[in-house]
């Protein structure tokens, strides 16, 4: 959720019942489909009370027409947020875990998928939904949107979303209202095997599997409000430019309901415009979600590590890389076990922690020990010789590192971004739109 206690602990790392006031809404959701659904429960998840208005008599989904059995064959190992927990709870699995989704996918009935909507849409504890309603007036007064429905009810909210597939709203919207497109500033999505071309992966807020290749979803690709805090997610006017009718983009969809869900909850919650958002705290909720914003193949979805993992990737200190092992392709990989040296730590390491150029100016390490990374969290922490001790209590228990703690081991990459996460916490470092850090 958007409160402030546990946003501290990551940046340093049909209908709920009307007896819900209506009219302390914060947030209107607008439309149909599975990236309106995604945005009201993820915004509702955000701990914001959301109100989710959809123009037709219930909640429908490719996946929830016809009779026969449907199969998803995309996002393979890379199922993650809402879609992941659909998966799960339309298998009732105890656990997440990548071969839950994987058998999950291959048999979904339209019944069983219905019954894990409406499973999704009833546990939302901060949402209301209202169905076969629309809106009539839309207008902007001051920081809130008032909104007036078809049944004569009236709101003060936010923010909206329109994620109607014919962006229904914009016809409603004052064209003083329409904020100035800044193509200049925007940043496309990006192939992994361009990942490290620029700095701009360090901001993804989710990750797209479309034409057989992935991609990662910058947020400046995201904050493109057109008007201030009014959110299109489908058209030429919004973050989905053509429709997606496959039953395979399903996923996606979720994903990016989800990820403007959470931007547009942030909005409400701080009571903000989208241009003041923190970035890393956006991605933070995100990953609190079972986001997963970097596509590292290698790195199970169950890792208990794998949110310092994706944590560390996104501030570049440790870099994946693309591997074709397997013959199907090219795909990012984090070599959660190969060793890791003094000078793939340096560079970013060294914009993000003044002090550390001294540690790095006598050193130039190979394949880097245990002895020597506590070394060095021990001179940018100043942290004296309780680290040891901490880090040694914590070998297994907190870490789950296998093998007995030993200074003299050669540490994983797994095992060097953990412990870089918990002790040195750079991913507490803001970055702007271009990935920069901002110190």
């Amino acid at each position: 959720m958007y409160r402030i206690p546990v946003l501290c602990v990551l940046l340093l790392i049909s209908s709920v019942s009307f007896a819900q006031k209506q009219e302390k809404a914060k947030l209107i959701i607008y439309g149909q489909g599975e990236a309106a659904l995604a945005s009201a429960v993820q915004a509702s998840k955000s701990g914001v009370t959301t109100l989710w208005i959809n123009p037709d008599a219930s909640f429908s989904s490719a996946l929830t027409e016809g009779q026969e059995i449907k199969s998803i064959s995309s996002y393979q190992n890379l199922d993650a947020g809402l879609w992941a927990e659909f998966l799960k709870l339309s298998l009732n699995a105890k656990d997440y875990s990548d071969s839950v989704f994987n058998h999950a996918k291959v048999y979904l009935s339209p019944q069983i998928s219905r019954n894990t909507f409406e499973k999704m849409i009833d546990s939302a504890r901060n949402l209301t939904v209202v169905n076969n309603i629309e809106i009539k007036r839309i207008r902007k007064s001051g920081k809130r949107w008032k909104i007036e429905l078809s049944n004569g009810q009236n709101y003060s909210v936010y923010a909206v979303v329109d994620a109607s597939l014919q962006a229904k709203l914009i016809p409603l919207i004052n064209d003083k209202e329409k904020l100035k497109e800044k193509d200049a500033d925007s940043i496309n999505p990006i192939n992994t095997d361009q990942l490290y071309s620029s700095t701009v992966y360090r901001t993804s807020l989710m990750v797209e599997d479309r034409d057989q290749q992935e991609w990662i979803i910058p947020t400046s690709s995201l904050l493109k409000p057109y008007a201030e805090n009014f959110f299109v997610v489908h058209g030429s006017n919004g973050l989905i430019k053509e429709l997606k009718e496959s039953i395979q983009d399903i996923p996606s969809l979720m994903l990016y309901g989800q990820s403007i869900g959470a931007i547009a909850s942030y909005c409400a919650f701080f009571e903000t415009t989208s241009d003041k958002i923190n970035i890393r705290t956006l991605q933070g909720e995100l990953l609190a979600y079972k986001g997963q914003l970097l596509p590292f193949h290698d790195v199970a979805f169950e890792d208990v590590n794998n949110s310092s993992i994706q944590r560390v990737g996104l501030t570049g200190i440790i870099q994946g890389r693309m591997d074709n092992e397997d013959g199907k392709g090219d795909k990012l990989i984090f070599d959660v076990d190969k060793h890791v040296s003094s000078m793939e730590l340096e560079p970013v390491m060294r914009s993000i922690y003044t002090r550390s150029q001294i540690w790095f100016s006598d050193k130039s390490i190979e394949e880097l020990k245990l002895k020597d990374l506590i070394s060095l969290i021990k001179f940018i922490a100043l942290k004296g010789d309780e680290l040891d001790t901490q880090i040694e209590n914590g070998w297994e228990k907190r870490f789950h590192f296998t093998g007995s703690y030993d200074p003299e081991c050669l540490l994983t990459r797994k095992q060097t971004a953990v412990l870089i996460d918990i002790y040195l916490q750079p991913f507490s470092i803001k970055v702007n739109e271009r990935g920069n850090f901002q110190r």
